[in-house]
């Protein structure tokens, strides 16, 4: 039988088959951020960029009919990459200096220096984007990541979300990727969270994907804790896709 599974295909209009778990490849990041920067009592222990598979797809499935596409986390510049291959205009907002001149010299995409939660957000009708995840990896003193307090990093959040959503153009269309983490023993609901808020200022559950790592993940590393402790190994984020 033939694998399927994020398979691309060339007699029909998607490049990837449009199924609810998508199976992550390998990628990786090695050097732009030291392990120094990186939690070790995270489940995330290891930085990732943003799938370059994952960014594609958005920006030619559920996005094709979409022509200016925002991103307030716009990071190292896989989805700035993506929307423009598409054809399509991208605006991303970035408070690391270091992500955006690596965005430059990689990708030769330019990014904007700027803060999300301060800059004036521009009218657009799509979004690709993937939240920072609280204190887990450090940007910039300004970011939202130096926030000491889970509640006031979710303020904040929160604070930056509404600012973009009211730059939404109606019909406009989400693709955010987020996922859940355990630090010290604490689990954070980010997925959850993130949902709420979007619900909150108006955004519409349209679809959502589960972004499969289990084939890249060092499963084993981490099945002794987990099992020791009685909890899972996340071996996934998911891909929210929200409509205004």
């Amino acid at each position: 039988m033939t694998d399927i599974s994020n398979q691309k295909v060339q007699d029909i209009s998607y490049k990837y088959m449009p199924v609810s778990v998508f199976d992550v490849k390998p990628v990786g990041m090695k050097g732009i951020r030291g392990k120094q920067h990186h939690e070790k009592k995270s489940s995330r222990s290891t930085y990732s960029p943003f799938p370059g598979d994952v960014a594609e797809w958005c920006a030619e499935y559920f996005l094709k009919q979409k022509n200016n596409i925002f991103d307030p986390f716009a990071g190292w510049g896989e989805r700035h990459s993506a929307i423009k291959k598409a054809g399509k205009n991208y605006t991303g907002y970035d408070i690391s200096l270091h992500a955006i001149q690596h965005a430059y010299e990689k990708y030769g995409v330019q990014n904007t220096l700027a803060n999300s939660l301060t800059e004036e957000i521009p009218v657009h009708d799509g979004l690709l984007t993937c939240p920072p995840y609280w204190n887990l990896e450090k940007y910039s003193k300004e970011g939202i990541d130096h926030i000491k307090k889970w509640g006031d990093f979710l303020e904040n959040y929160e604070k930056i979300w509404k600012r973009t959503i009211e730059k939404a153009e109606d019909g406009a269309l989400y693709c955010i990727m987020v996922g859940d983490w355990r630090k010290k023993h604490v689990y954070y609901d980010f997925t959850f969270q993130t949902e709420r808020i979007l619900t909150k200022y108006g955004m519409k559950p349209f679809d959502k994907v589960v972004l499969s790592y289990k084939k890249i993940s060092p499963i084993k590393l981490m099945l002794p804790q987990a099992k020791r402790l009685g909890y899972t190994v996340k071996v996934h984020q998911n891909l929210l896709i929200y409509k205004k």
